[in-house]
């Protein structure tokens, strides 16, 4: 499981260069992205990344619209800092996108 050790401003950007779509906050303490969903209603996306957050026992910032979710992920026992669990968070997020048809 990854820690929760902040990292660098370099392992920020190598690791966010992996994650097309996510981008930093402007104060750069939390990954942040606006999914878009067509077909479905944006709840049953909202419910999956959920159940990850469970099971990676790490949790972010969901906002829920019609057509709509946005994520914004930090670990606030790291002093607000971005760690390796958020971009693990956010690529298990990614992974599981499309097939919800999120963009």
């Amino acid at each position: 499981m990854p820690t929760a050790d902040p990292l660098s401003h370099k392992e920020i950007e190598d690791r966010l260069a992996e994650l097309p779509g996510w981008q930093l906050s402007e104060d750069e303490t939390s990954l942040e992205r606006t999914y878009h969903l067509a077909h479905l209603p944006a709840a049953v996306f909202v419910v999956h990344i959920a159940r990850i957050q469970d099971e990676l026992n790490h949790h972010s910032d969901l906002t829920l619209g019609y057509n709509t979710v946005t994520v914004s992920i930090t670990t606030h026992s790291a002093g607000g800092r971005l760690t390796a669990k958020d971009f693990d968070l956010a690529r298990r997020i990614a992974e599981i996108a499309p097939g919800h048809g999120a963009q």
